[in-house]
């Protein structure tokens, strides 16, 4: 009997943990539009395409520039890099507003903000805000 009660507990705490896990929103960034511009951000000022096509380092105007060019897309996504905000805060405020300004007279429709990692791959990384 002393068994049955100790396998109770354990089943019902691992559906407590599995209900739990499952309640948490995921915040890991999984790209559903392949056609999506992609820019790491490297500071306030400068930045690089990733994708369609990678750039060399560039201001943030001349890539807002070279983005006019491009065939319109729906979806933006903005790399931060060298981004320390543990909460959204002044620092995101001062680096995202120039991108959501400028992206949305461009035309897109859904831009998303990640924390970067210095990779370039937006894949699975952490999402600090998204704009549909």
């Amino acid at each position: 009997m002393k068994s049955e009660n100790i396998a109770t507990w354990f089943g019902l705490t691992a559906l407590a943990i599995v209900l739990t896990s499952c309640a948490t929103p995921s915040r890991a960034f999984h790209n559903t539009d392949s056609t999506a511009l992609v820019i790491q951000s490297l500071d306030g000022e400068h930045c690089q395409m990733l994708q369609p096509g990678a750039t060399a380092r560039e201001s943030n105007d001349e890539l807002l520039a070279a983005a006019v060019k491009l065939p319109q897309h729906q979806t933006a996504v903005v790399i931060l890099e060298n981004y320390t905000e543990a909460e959204i805060g002044d620092q995101f405020r001062d680096r995202s507003t120039l991108w959501v300004v400028g992206l949305r007279n461009l035309g897109y429709q859904h831009i998303v903000f990640l924390q970067g990692l210095d990779v370039a791959n937006p894949e699975g990384l952490t999402t600090l805000a998204q704009y549909d």
